[in-house]
């Protein structure tokens, strides 16, 4: 039987606790560890002065969403968040990851932080607050600002045979078998490698090298994995893309070393170099009446092709056999050649004066690759390409 006075006991200690954090020292406390919990894992977005970026990250110097709602706001924290809100009088749409994966004491600590820095006079959020939050709530769908097109194309295969690289299981990473490694190196050169480069060193994406990753540690990697970040790094997880057991996986795997690429050396890019059409058997004058300066050079992704389309008449032209997921068609000086360049560091040049244009020669420059250039100084226009790789 519980009585009348037992549960205004509990009713008694709960409003204690929520005195207790609101003054005192023990604030002090909160506030002070808050800041470096800040500092690590808010200041991206909401800027050292709390003033966010306008449009795309909202303030919290000010923020009447967070200031008159203290729930709410630790259940932003504990959650995260999706869709339109107002703060201030400013309206946003972005997603903020839920950061669930911090202890209660933590969260209660960076919301006292921000509740009481660049001038905000908020007063405490108590822990119990913070445990109530914790509803299992999840972001569903994808992230706005992150279109289905980009993300497939960004997230193309890597050009190397996942099989090649050589495997790096340390120590110092958590554990996990060589099974589950060679399973997410397969997933890590098939789905990130696009953004975050073979080596992780970062490309379009941040770098996940290992003095980031282990820091960061697996609960941390689980939760960017499964949630995305407003930046643009897809919500695998909460968009049905991976498993928990697979996230789970790609987070140990991401504290390892990476894989070692082969080497693509000298010999190797002579030995791919080929001259299907040599430069004395080309065209001497355009032998077709396409217009050159209106044709668009269209990259079939998967296919590894590109159509060649003509801007006057919207016809295809041709559609010619190119490296993997062309990442750049760079004309020449004269107009006369395209060169292409896929994931896979091939080049390809295309001579556009012939009756159908066609590929007159091709090599390979390495085992990943972004971009190529051709000569355009005078006197050596159409005579060199370069190309970068890794």
């Amino acid at each position: 039987m519980v009585t009348l006075s037992a549960v205004s006991s509990v009713q008694a200690a709960d409003a204690a606790a929520t005195h207790k954090a609101e003054t005192g020292a023990e604030l002090k406390a909160s506030i002070k560890r808050g800041e470096a919990l800040y500092g690590k894992y808010c200041v991206g977005c909401h800027q050292p002065n709390g003033k966010g970026l306008p449009g795309a990250f909202p303030p919290l110097a000010g923020s009447d969403y967070m200031l008159n709602d203290k729930a709410r706001a630790a259940d932003a924290v504990v959650n995260g968040l999706s869709g339109k809100i107002k703060v201030s009088g400013a309206e946003y749409n972005n997603t903020m990851p839920n950061f669930g994966y911090l202890k209660d004491r933590e969260i209660a600590d960076v919301l006292n932080y921000a509740l009481n820095s660049w001038g905000n006079d908020g007063g405490g959020v108590a822990v119990g607050v913070v445990t109530q939050a914790r509803s299992g709530k999840q972001a569903e769908g994808a992230h706005p600002g992150t279109p289905d097109t980009e993300l497939a194309y960004q997230s193309a295969a890597a050009g190397i045979d996942p099989s090649m690289a050589k495997n790096l299981v340390t120590s110092e990473g958590p554990d996990m078998t060589t099974e589950e490694f060679d399973y997410a190196k397969k997933v890590f050169f098939e789905r990130c490698a696009g953004c975050h480069g073979v080596l992780r060193k970062g490309a379009t994406g941040k770098p996940l090298t290992t003095d980031i990753t282990r820091e960061k540690g697996t609960d941390y990697l689980k939760t960017l994995i499964t949630y995305g970040s407003p930046a643009g790094m897809p919500n695998w997880g909460t968009s049905g893309d991976m498993t928990e057991k697979e996230i789970d996986i790609m987070a140990r795997y991401l504290q390892h070393e990476p894989p070692l690429p082969p080497e693509w050396g000298m010999d190797k890019m002579k030995g791919s170099w080929e001259v299907l059409v040599a430069p004395d058997k080309r065209p001497k004058k355009k032998m077709n009446k396409y217009n050159i300066n209106n044709i668009f050079s269209v990259t079939l992704r998967d296919s590894g092709e590109v159509a060649l389309i003509d801007g006057d008449s919207k016809d295809i032209i041709s559609v010619i056999k190119t490296g993997y997921a062309v990442h750049i068609s760079r004309l020449s000086a004269s107009g006369r050649y395209i060169f292409t360049i896929g994931r896979d560091a091939k080049i390809d040049m295309i001579d556009l004066w012939m009756k159908k244009p066609a590929r007159v020669a091709t090599i390979k420059v390495g085992l990943e690759a972004r971009s190529v250039e051709t000569s355009k100084y005078h006197g050596y226009e159409d005579k060199y390409a370069i190309a970068g790789s890794y």
